[in-house]
């Protein structure tokens, strides 16, 4: 393969002096490949770096391919503080719930875009669950957000619902019960718009089960340092 549009997602030492290195690519989705002498190349000139366009070019067969050249197509993304760890979030979900050598143009502009709107200090909670949303509809798991699944009814901004990740939204009477959403976040999230605190919040918790169904139990390193960065700044403030 000649010169594709890339992204990296991650890197891993291999044997003495590779790396193993999973990469997400406009025209052939996430692709996993072998960087020969890697780790010989000083860290900052080396080009593999996250959040950085490139181009690739591999050759092989299979589900492990080697890579061959390594080009810098723009300027990186420059993410500092909590939007780097939002970055590596993404990344994260890419690695683990993409299949490889199946192109996803779609996801790929829907990662690049989330990322200009990390650099540019936009919201950084409505920027990763647009992704999320953007990720398991090209993944073909679409979140159901305007119809109650059980009775066929509207969702109804007052209403107060249980989402079921394989189905969708079922609305419950009563004592509210804990990690159920309301209509008007369920609409907030439908229409990309309207936000505030409370209807992220209720958006958070949902897609994170969502999210947690589609992963089948595999843990997420990325909110492991999410929880220790939160822990770090209750303690110094």
């Amino acid at each position: 393969m000649e010169l594709t549009s890339a992204f990296i997602l991650h890197q891993r030492p291999y044997r003495e002096t590779s790396s193993l290195v999973d990469a997400l690519t406009r025209d052939h989705g996430r692709v996993s490949l072998v960087a020969r002498g890697l780790r010989q190349t000083k860290k900052r000139s080396s080009p593999i770096q996250i959040f950085q366009p490139l181009w690739l070019s591999w050759y092989g067969h299979g589900d492990l391919v080697t890579l061959s050249q390594i080009e810098k197509d723009e300027p990186g993304y420059r993410l500092l503080g909590n939007a780097s760890l939002c970055g590596l979030y993404m990344n994260e979900l890419l690695v683990k719930l993409l299949p490889v050598h199946e192109a996803e143009p779609d996801i790929f502009d829907a990662y690049r875009q989330a990322l200009s709107s990390l650099q540019q200090n936009n919201n950084e909670q409505i920027t990763l669950r647009l992704f999320e949303k953007a990720l398991l509809s090209h993944l073909g798991y679409g979140l159901a957000l305007t119809v109650d699944v059980e009775s066929g009814e509207g969702i109804e901004d007052d209403g107060i619902y249980i989402y079921h990740p394989d189905s969708g939204p079922h609305r419950v009477f009563g004592q509210r019960l804990q990690n159920t959403v309301s209509g008007r976040s369920l609409r907030h999230l439908e229409q990309e718009t309207g936000f505030d605190e409370l209807s992220l919040k209720e958006i958070k918790h949902m897609m994170r089960s969502v999210i947690n169904y589609y992963l089948g139990g595999r843990p997420l390193h990325s909110r492991q340092l999410f929880a220790g960065l939160n822990q770090f700044n209750t303690k110094t403030n």
